[in-house]
């Protein structure tokens, strides 16, 4: 792996863990057991750096948005697309933290974040919309817009919450905002009693996590 990649992927981790505000170049280099200079030659202080991570964002989340097959899927599916959906946000939370905050110090992010956030309302709604057209997720056209904006701020918000209110770790974060989104979304689903039994125990059981999970950023350079 290249210097540029493992400086990339210190800093998403050590912005994730601890913050962007608390964390500065010198810690960055620090962990990687290289000189502050040698991490300047290839990024020139945190703004290159949040920029080179915001455009990495985006990149993950243009793969993931992708509407090939959504209007395919089945009951069962839903469930791992949400998990994928989590997944990729969950990667870089730190952009969903303090967003106000990281707005005023970089105001370079602030648009790409903003269409992030509409693509995945549109995309959101097209999945309610698809589902809702073969009768299988039951809700009006009211009630799916505010399905929407529900799924979105769980997928985008409830890492702060976990961090905030309890010692999850990020896995558990992960689960716990798929069971939030999941709670909401089943009872809406058209599926028999015995359909919603398995869903549940698929939910529960954690294993299928293991499958779902984002590649790595460096993936979508």
């Amino acid at each position: 792996m290249k210097t540029a990649q493992k400086i990339l992927l210190t800093a998403l981790t050590l912005f994730n863990e601890h913050g962007e505000n608390t964390v500065t170049s010198v810690d960055i280099a620090i962990e990687l057991d290289i000189s502050p200079g040698n991490l300047y030659y290839h990024f020139k202080g945190k703004d290159s750096l949040v920029s080179a991570l915001m455009k990495m964002h985006e990149q993950q989340m243009q793969k993931i948005l992708s509407r090939e097959k959504l209007d395919t899927l089945h009951p069962e599916e839903i469930m791992y697309y949400l998990y994928l959906l989590i997944d990729s946000i969950h990667v870089f939370r730190f952009f969903y933290r303090s967003p106000a905050d990281l707005a005023e110090k970089y105001p370079s992010i602030v648009r790409p974040r903003q269409h992030i956030l509409s693509s995945l309302n549109k995309q959101l709604a097209f999945l309610f919309e698809s589902l809702s057209n073969r009768n299988i997720f039951i809700a009006s056209k009211a009630d799916r817009a505010l399905m929407v904006d529900l799924i979105s701020l769980i997928i985008t918000q409830s890492c702060q919450f976990d961090e905030l209110n309890s010692h999850m770790d990020s896995t558990m974060q992960r689960y716990h905002a798929l069971s939030l989104m999941m709670v909401s979304v089943m009872p809406r689903l058209a599926l028999s009693g015995d359909q919603k039994q398995q869903l549940e125990q698929m939910l529960h059981s954690h294993d299928f996590m293991r499958d779902a999970s984002t590649p790595s950023p460096l993936d979508f350079e």
